[in-house]
Parts: structure tokens; C-alpha cells; sequence
């Protein structure tokens, strides 16, 4: 995914459900373990959204109840 610009830690639990609302509204997403360089904790994976349309932000600020963290810049 190019243009990656925030992420939310969840827990591995959580990401499948997450994940598949992410599909059911066609909003673009990949999920990244800590082996990527996130620093997001152990036992957690992050969805990583590409910079999105209002619209989508949105809904993803209201899924997860906030904003996201920042994607590092590499």
C-alpha cells in the first residue's frame, strides 16, 4: 500500500473484526504486525489506512472512536 498515513493498534482479537468492516464498507486497509516497525505492543496488530476522503475518515474516526496514530514516515 502506497501513501500510508495512520494506523490503529488493535488487538489480534479485534483485527479480524475490524478488518471485514473495513471490507463491507470498501474502505482500503492492510494489517501489519510489530515486525514491521510499528510501535504498537505485543499481542497487537495495526490497520494501516492510506490517506482517505473525508467521507471514509469519517467513518473509520467513528469505528474506532478517535483518531489514529500517525504512520512514521520511512
Amino acid at each position: 500500500m502506497e501513501n500510508k498515513s495512520i494506523y490503529y493498534p488493535v488487538s489480534w482479537d479485534d483485527a479480524f473484526e475490524y478488518a471485514r468492516e473495513m471490507e463491507r464498507m470498501g474502505i482500503p486497509h492492510v494489517i501489519e504486525d510489530p515486525s514491521e516497525g510499528l510501535p504498537i505492543g505485543q499481542g497487537q496488530l495495526a490497520i494501516v489506512f492510506p490517506h482517505l476522503p473525508a467521507r471514509q475518515y469519517g467513518k473509520v474516526r467513528a469505528l474506532f472512536n478517535g483518531d489514529g496514530e500517525s504512520y512514521p514516515e520511512t
